[in-house]
């Protein structure tokens, strides 16, 4: 029999470029090859790094450490620039919504019309008061930031063959890998490094999806600013002491006058600070750096919960049952237990590999269990073109 061809998906994100080779065999779907780079092999750039041959250099560095055969790149992009809306239109053929598309898009979108590539997906179809209306994923993205997309595609000498999104990678390899309930909803929440991207999955579709400005590398920026220790430190400092998650607060009976503000509750909460190195008297390097991770995080929760809440405000909207974390930051020590503590849903980390076979020529268990949480966007994009 003919070997079944080779499928590339490459994940160009701000601080590292993950390679990913996939082919469907006897055993399934494989996971034959894989690599992780960094972007800037010194930690971050700086005001003369020319952030384009950076790139351009670790996608080779990627696609050589993996040694991928495969030349036809299914990569994708995110970001304020990529525009995604679920509207309602009125009911007409798929042919149709093609040709109205870009008339319809421009309610909807923040820029000028012809400098957006436009795509829409149809959902589904909504039938009130008698009349049927279509369900439309529409995405909107920048020309410019996919002409230099697809320039460090080019630069390293790969043929791009699809542009996906981020967020909607990773719901592919979710979808394929946990084989969640139809019946479930749940928050996908990929925290790179300078953009956590949100999908909301329900019953086979993406329900809602955003793109937050925020990510691990604001952890390690306030990490560096406030103890004045150098990025390095700060980004291992990160790892090293993870998220201190805090004891819940006593509960004490207070039908023997004890209000929330009691002295005895304030010495018990004391109590428990100082038991979980988060009292503020405490001036040691972990419990500052504790402080500053939990602060930084919070900001990121907040934004997420803001995100949960329009959702399930909407009509349509369905309480989230749990949340699932991946992307580099998902490494954090205790980061799922803080995000379920912060806002009330059961928290994993995702593996994107659960329900692959592995090539066991070519992948080495150790480094792949090293680097498995940024692997999501990778295979996902792999998926799109396995055979």
């Amino acid at each position: 029999m003919f070997k079944r061809k080779a499928a590339f998906g490459l994940d160009i994100g701000s601080c590292s470029v993950k390679a990913v080779q996939m082919r469907r065999t006897s055993r399934g779907i494989e996971l034959e090859k894989f690599a992780s780079v960094p972007i800037y092999p010194n930690g971050k750039s700086d005001s003369e790094t020319d952030v384009r041959a950076a790139k351009i250099a670790a996608i080779e560095r990627a696609v050589a450490a993996a040694k991928i055969t495969a030349k036809n790149v299914v990569s994708s992009v995110s970001g304020e620039s990529i525009i995604v809306r679920y509207i309602q239109l009125p009911h007409m053929t798929e042919e149709e919504l093609r040709n109205a598309l870009r008339y319809e898009a421009e309610e909807y979108i923040p820029f000028h019309i012809e400098e957006v590539n436009l795509d829409s997906h149809i959902l589904g179809v909504t039938e009130e008061g008698g009349s049927r209306r279509l369900n439309v994923l529409l995405v909107a993205a920048k020309k410019d930031i996919i002409g230099s997309h697809l320039d460090l595609i080019r630069g390293a000498g790969l043929i791009p063959e699809i542009v996906d999104v981020d967020s909607f990678a990773l719901f592919n390899c979710y979808e394929q890998s946990a084989r969640p309930s139809p019946d479930e909803v749940v928050v996908l929440v990929d925290i790179g490094s300078q953009i956590t991207n949100i999908n909301i999955y329900h019953g086979g579709l993406s329900h809602f999806a955003r793109d937050i400005n925020l990510g691990g590398r604001t952890i390690t920026t306030a990490l560096e600013q406030k103890l004045g220790i150098s990025f390095s430190e700060a980004e291992q400092l990160k790892f090293s002491e993870g998220v201190h998650v805090a004891a819940p607060a006593p509960s004490v009976d207070t039908d023997g006058g004890e209000g929330e503000d009691s002295p005895l509750i304030e010495s018990l909460q004391g109590a428990v600070n100082e038991m979980t190195g988060e009292d503020l008297g405490d001036d040691s390097l972990e419990s500052q750096a504790s402080r500053i991770i939990r602060g930084s995080l919070n900001t990121l929760v907040a934004e997420i919960r803001r995100s949960l809440q329009f959702f399930e405000n909407q009509v349509s909207g369905q309480p989230v049952s749990r949340m699932v974390l991946c992307g580099g930051t998902a490494r954090l020590p205790n980061i799922a237990n803080h995000f379920t503590q912060e806002i009330g849903l059961p928290t994993e980390i995702f593996n994107p590999v659960a329900s692959l076979s592995l090539n066991s020529k070519n992948i080495d268990e150790n480094t792949l269990a090293n680097c498995r949480e940024v692997l999501g966007v990778g295979i996902g994009l792999a998926l799109r073109k396995v055979a």
